[in-house]
């Protein structure tokens, strides 16, 4: 079965055809950098992660893009408090973003381009859209997207032709709307005292006359911008969270295909479902606002590769309800992965020959992961085969080819949903803990069974969970 994902601007399932095979493009909506980003985002990173992971395992060749938005309303508003300078002040969470994606797993995309640093192909877009019509300096000084211009408007937001109004009527100060607030929206907004020192003076030909537009760029035209600049006028992939199909990536297709005339300027759209907390919307008032610091905290140090395995193998057009006792339940779960990867090793050392073992179960996940990717039933084809090893190897029979084969299928696994195995094994135990150890293993020796019940939950205080396989002992990090 040849790749299949669902378009959320047909709203159906269909084959992924990318415009240049095997050359794949791929952009997705990064973060905005003036905080900390709560987990509902990161479950979009590791969705974008997944895909791109999944295609270049398939065969493609995948350039991918994800922005940094370094100019925006909340940047604006968190600097005049704190008298940051713009650059200064995102760089520094931008570094917090980038060591959040390191501790998730998620490999850097090939670009990551900063907004401020694409202004110019900004005002490039601007002035083509100004020149056929599409856009225009209202009264405010701003200028905007004339939406009645643009017959296929709504098209990816599902909006009908009476939810859409022609018009703006002012400065737009948020770019947070509803569906029933579809007006014209500001591709650069005119400077106001309130803007400090963030600002830009292009010159724009209004009217046949050469006009400097003091202010800045509204966000939807950044995304825009650096496609543009990176990738070219038309992609294969476009990634988000849902929260972003209205407005920002409707306002993206108007201004792209308006500017450029090339439609489709995205081939196909993907969108994340939303992460909820407990059966809830995140919010602080709910105290149900949670950072990966914050889990790290509640979870240990392990937390991040839980969250990870949570995130990677829910489907993306499911919402996802976090809990603390769901991500205890991946960790235990991932630690049991670890096991049967340690006990696969070691059996398949010396390995000679080839092994089927593994195929039915790796044809299994393949076909999961193609058909829109549906990493549940892929991960469910890796928890098979690890059933079926300890079968095997309980009964006598698995050899060691056959482990190698299926270490083999882990090792993929692994690769497209960034599981990190072994990452529970990867550090040494303490010199304390290495010392528990060692009595319990005696006390087990000496058949004092209840001085080995005790040092098991001294251990497990001291962060090592221990389980008794064939007369041993084998330990991992909690």
């Amino acid at each position: 079965m040849a790749l299949h994902l669902h378009n959320s601007l047909t709203r159906r399932l269909e084959p992924f055809v990318p415009a240049h095979p095997p050359q794949v493009t791929v952009y997705a909506c990064g973060p905005t950098v003036y905080s900390h980003v709560h987990i509902g985002n990161w479950s979009s990173s590791v969705f974008f992660d997944v895909l791109v992971r999944w295609l270049r395992a398939s065969g493609y060749q995948v350039t991918f893009t994800k922005n940094i938005t370094d100019v925006d309303d909340k940047i604006i508003q968190a600097i005049a408090k704190t008298g940051e300078d713009r650059a200064a002040f995102t760089q520094r969470w931008e570094k917090v973003f980038f060591d959040g994606m390191k501790a998730l797993g998620c490999v850097p995309a090939d670009h990551h381009p900063r907004a401020a640093d694409h202004v110019p192909g900004m005002v490039a877009i601007i002035q083509a859209l100004l020149d056929k019509g599409l856009a225009y300096r209202a009264p405010d000084g701003s200028i905007y997207f004339r939406i009645s211009a643009f017959p296929t408007y709504g098209e990816l937001a599902n909006l009908a032709a009476s939810q859409i109004q022609a018009g703006a009527s002012g400065r737009v100060q948020s770019e947070d709307f509803e569906k029933a607030d579809v007006s014209d929206f500001a591709l650069w907004k005119a400077f106001v005292p309130e803007d400090g020192k963030v600002f830009w003076e292009p010159t724009f030909r209004i009217d046949g006359a050469a006009v400097v537009v003091k202010g800045r760029p509204g966000w939807h035209i950044e995304c825009s911008a650096m496609i543009r600049a990176l990738m070219g006028d038309q992609i294969d992939l476009h990634l988000g969270g849902e929260d972003l199909v209205f407005p920002h990536h409707q306002n993206e297709i108007a201004q792209s295909e308006g500017a450029t005339g090339k439609r489709p300027f995205v081939r196909m759209w993907l969108h994340r479902r939303f992460l909820l907390v407990d059966g809830a919307k995140m919010s602080k008032s709910k105290n149900n606002f949670y950072t990966l610091d914050d889990l790290v905290r509640k979870a240990g140090p392990l937390a991040p590769r839980g969250f990870r395995y949570l995130a990677a193998t829910a489907h993306y057009r499911k919402p996802i309800d976090f809990t603390l006792s769901g991500l205890d339940a991946a960790l235990k779960t991932l630690r049991n992965v670890d096991d049967g990867r340690a006990r696969l090793t070691e059996i398949a050392r010396g390995a000679g020959g080839a092994s089927n073992f593994a195929q039915l179960f790796e044809q299994a996940f393949r076909a999961a992961m193609d058909n829109d990717l549906e990493t549940s039933g892929a991960m469910a084809a890796i928890h098979d085969l690890l059933s079926a090893a300890n079968r095997a190897a309980a009964a006598g029979t698995l050899t060691p080819a056959d482990a190698a084969s299926a270490l083999a299928t882990l090792r993929l696994a692994d690769d497209v949903l960034g599981l990190g195995l072994g990452a529970s094994r990867g550090r040494e135990p303490s010199a304390e803990q290495q010392r528990l150890l060692a009595a319990r293993a005696a006390a087990r020796a000496s058949k004092d069974f209840a001085a080995s019940d005790r040092l098991r939950d001294e251990l497990k205080r001291a962060g090592l969970e221990v389980k008794d396989v064939k007369g041993q002992q084998e330990w991992s990090f909690l």
